[in-house]
C-alpha cells in the first residue's frame, strides 16, 4: 500500500507490481461492504490490464451480496452521469483506470451514490475497512448484469447546447484519443454534432502512442495533423476521457488550461450567469474573463470532488480544473471531456471566429507545469515544510493545498501529486519570461 498513490482520485499504482488482481479483488469486497446501495456499476478503460482487473473487482463486489452492472469499456464521466441521472442516487460505481497516468499504471476510482468520487472522509472510512479487514461477505452473492448507456449519455450532453447551430457549421475536427476510451466512442459523439471527424492514435487499444497526459509537449502529432487536415480545431482526450486539451486551426497548442476558460465563457455569455468554481492551480484568466460580469470565482483544493462539493454549496453554473476538466451541472457533476467539446464547439459556432482569434482576444498569461520525482511521501512533505518555513513572512502564501505563492504578476503552486509519486510545480505569469524566472527560482529551493 505504501507504493500506491491514494487520494480522492482513487488508488493508482504500477501494474502488476503494486496494483494486482488480488488487491483489486480485496477492494471490491471492501467497497461492497462500505457502500449502502444494492447496485454497483463497473466499467474500465482500454489499458491491457483493465479487463482482468475489472473482472477482479466485480467478483469482490458480488461476494458482498451486491448486484453489479457491467458497462464494459466506458469513460469515467459516463459513470457519474449514470449514477446521478439514470439511477438518481440508487447505485454507486467503480471504474478501473489510471486516467492520465503512463502506460505501466492502473487504478481504481470509486463513486458514491451521489455520482461523484468519494471525498476525503469517505475515502478514510473505506480505507479503515480495508486496514481493519472489517468487510462483510454474503452467503448469497449478488447478480451480474450488463447494460449500454452511452447513447443516453450523449443525448444528455446534446440537450443544453444549441445542437442545430453546431451541426450547421460542419466543423472539421481532429481528435487524439491516445488509444483510450475515446477510440471507441468519440467519433460517434462528434458525428452526432455534425462534425467531420478524423481520429488519430486509435489503435491498438490500450497501447499508448505517447504519454497520455494531454499536455502541450504530448500533442505535437495532433498539431501537425490539424494543419495537414485544415481542421477547425483539434481535441486531445486522456485515456478515461475526463480531461481535454485543444489545438488551434493554425497548429498552436494553448493547452488544457484554455478548456475551462472557453467553456466558462460559453456558459456565462450564452447560457446563464452565476458563480464559478475552479481549483487553486487553474489559470488566473478565469478571474479576468469574469471580473466585469458580476459573478464570483471560488477556488478549492485540487481534486474533482472538492470542486464539485463547492459547486453544489454555491450553486455554481460551471466549474472544473485547469487540467482540462469541465464540470457542467446541467449534464452531471463530474469532469467531462465530451461536455468540454460540446461547449467549445457551441462557442465557436456562436462567435463565428477561428479558435485562435478567440484566444488571441483574451489577456495573455503563460503557464509552465513541471514534475519533480520524489521517492516517497515523507520526503516530499519534508521538502514542502522546509520551503514553507523559508517563505513564511516573506511572501503572500496560501497553504490550503501544498504551497501557493501569490505575486502581483503571477503565482507559483507547489504540491505533492495525489496520482503519481511526484511534486507538481505550476507557475503562471503575465508573460513567458516571468513564468520561467519563477519556475527556475522555485526549482532551486528543492536543492537548497
Amino acid at each position: 500500500m505504501s507504493k500506491l498513490q491514494i487520494s480522492v482520485a482513487g488508488i493508482r499504482g504500477v501494474y502488476p507490481d503494486f496494483i494486482t488482481s488480488e488487491l483489486v479483488f480485496n477492494f471490491g469486497v471492501v467497497f461492497g461492504s462500505y457502500i449502502k446501495t444494492k447496485k454497483v456499476f463497473v466499467c474500465c478503460d482500454t489499458r491491457i490490464s483493465s479487463m482482468s482487473l475489472k473482472d477482479a473487482v466485480i467478483t469482490g463486489i458480488l461476494c458482498t451480496g451486491k448486484d453489479v452492472v457491467d458497462i464494459g469499456i466506458a469513460p469515467t464521466p459516463e459513470m457519474g452521469y449514470i449514477i446521478e441521472k439514470e439511477e438518481k442516487g440508487e447505485a454507486s460505481g467503480v471504474v478501473i483506470t489510471a486516467s492520465h497516468n503512463p502506460q505501466e499504471y492502473n487504478g481504481i476510482k470509486f463513486f458514491s451514490e451521489k455520482g461523484t468520487f468519494l471525498n476525503t472522509s469517505e475515502m478514510e472510512k473505506l480505507l479503515d475497512i480495508y486496514y481493519k479487514k472489517s468487510f462483510t461477505v454474503s452467503k448469497e452473492p449478488g447478480f451480474l448484469y450488463s447494460k449500454e448507456y452511452t447513447a443516453n449519455y450523449f443525448r444528455e450532453i446534446y440537450k443544453p447546447v444549441d445542437i442545430e447551430r453546431i451541426r450547421a457549421k460542419k466543423f472539421k475536427v481532429v481528435v487524439d484519443v491516445c488509444q483510450g476510451v475515446g477510440a471507441v466512442i468519440t467519433e460517434k459523439f462528434l458525428r452526432g454534432l455534425g462534425c467531420n471527424v478524423k481520429i488519430i492514435n486509435k489503435e491498438p487499444l490500450g497501447i499508448f502512442a505517447h504519454n497520455p497526459e494531454p499536455l502541450p509537449e504530448n500533442l505535437i502529432s495532433l498539431s501537425a495533423e490539424v494543419i495537414k487536415e485544415k481542421a477547425d480545431i483539434g481535441f486531445a482526450q486522456d485515456p478515461d476521457c475526463d480531461r481535454l486539451s485543444i489545438v488551434c486551426e493554425d497548429g498552436n497548442i494553448p493547452g488544457e488550461e484554455m478548456v475551462i476558460v472557453l467553456a466558462t465563457r460559453d456558459i456565462l455569455e450564452y447560457h446563464k450567469k452565476g458563480d464559478i468554481v475552479v481549483n487553486l492551480s487553474t489559470t488566473a484568466l478565469i478571474e479576468e474573463i469574469t471580473k466585469n460580469l458580476g459573478v464570483s470565482v471560488h477556488r478549492t483544493k485540487i481534486g474533482e470532488v472538492n470542486v464539485v462539493e463547492k459547486m453544489k454549496e454555491t450553486a455554481a453554473v460551471i466549474g472544473g480544473e485547469g487540467n482540462g476538466g469541465v464540470i457542467f451541472p446541467d449534464v452531471h457533476y463530474g469532469r467531462d471531456s465530451f461536455v468540454g467539446m460540446a461547449l467549445i464547439l457551441e462557442y465557436l459556432a456562436r462567435r463565428e471566429m477561428n479558435i485562435s482569434e478567440i484566444i488571441n482576444e483574451m489577456p495573455k498569461y503563460f503557464m509552465v507545469k513541471k514534475k519533480l520525482t520524489i521517492p516517497n511521501k515523507q520526503k516530499a512533505q519534508g521538502i514542502l515544510d522546509r520551503i514553507k518555513k523559508q517563505l513564511t513572512g516573506k511572501e503572500k502564501i496560501n497553504l490550503e493545498d501544498g504551497i501557493k505563492i501569490i505575486r502581483d504578476d503571477g503565482w507559483i503552486h507547489i504540491r505533492p501529486s495525489g496520482t503519481e509519486p511526484i511534486i507538481r510545480i505550476y507557475v503562471e505569469g503575465k508573460n513567458k519570461k516571468i513564468a520561467e524566472r519563477y519556475l527556475a527560482e522555485f526549482i532551486s529551493l528543492f536543492s537548497g
